[in-house]
């Protein structure tokens, strides 16, 4: 059965969609699902499988997570039905809901030898800091792997807050990231995929060879910290 990873967050998260796009690039073998508002993973076209979420924070939150219960149904039969390492990409609003249905259904998924690891970002952000804990407690009944990244974003993570989170789950970093405008747009644009078809004349051409240059630099940097930062859930995943 192959392995499928999560990857999740809740209030004040950032990075996730860069970490699942980094994952799509260290296991191209693998199909990626996308539990979301909306459409984000565009240009991995026919790898992603969407499932578009409905209900609501709030709605999910008044009823304890009942509303999303039923979204989650087709969900988890793409998941536990995978016939290659899948990964999911699971929106803020709906991370808590599913890892909690994961959890009550631990016992059939052990039954079925179907393997879930969980990644977690965290930020400094307190949101962040506060559901993360959560996320990595819902995770306990089901994960065969648990692991964290610390998006510095925001600054860094206490480390005494960090070690804590860590527990039982293996932690790595992604940097705060400084770029040239243009290279943030290339990659917004076209994703981690595009960085290494860039053709540098051409950049040289349109932007002068010295901000040519930086761009090439700035964004070959940030995806080879992308991919440093999911390798140990990558490697989990194709084991």
């Amino acid at each position: 059965m192959p392995r499928i990873l999560l990857v999740v967050q809740d209030k004040g998260g950032v990075g996730k969609s860069i970490v699942a796009r980094a994952l799509a690039e260290a296991v191209p073998e693998a199909p990626l699902i996308e539990v979301d508002a909306s459409q984000r993973l565009l240009e991995l076209n026919d790898r992603v499988q969407f499932f578009p979420m409905r209900a609501t924070r709030e709605d999910i939150e008044r009823t304890g997570g009942r509303a999303a219960r039923a979204e989650f149904d087709p969900v988890i039969t793409t998941m536990t039905s995978a016939t290659l390492p899948t990964i999911a990409d699971i929106g803020a609003n709906t991370s808590a809901s599913l890892l909690a249905l994961l959890a009550d259904l631990a016992p059939d998924l052990r039954e079925a030898g179907i393997a879930i690891g969980v990644l977690v970002l965290v930020t400094a952000e307190p949101g962040a800091l506060a559901e993360a804990p959560r996320l990595l407690k819902l995770a306990e009944p089901f994960a065969a792997a648990r692991f964290v990244i610390e998006n510095r974003l925001r600054g860094a993570v206490d480390a005494k807050t960090l070690a804590k989170l860590g527990t039982g789950a293996t932690v790595t970093m992604l940097a705060e990231q400084v770029m040239e405008d243009k290279a943030v747009e290339i990659l917004q644009a076209g994703g981690l995929a595009s960085i290494p078809q860039i053709d540098a004349a051409k950049l040289n051409e349109r932007h002068g060879l010295a901000l040519g240059s930086r761009i090439r630099r700035d964004l070959a940097r940030f995806r080879a910290e992308a991919m440093a930062a999911v390798k140990p859930a990558a490697e989990w995943l194709v084991r």
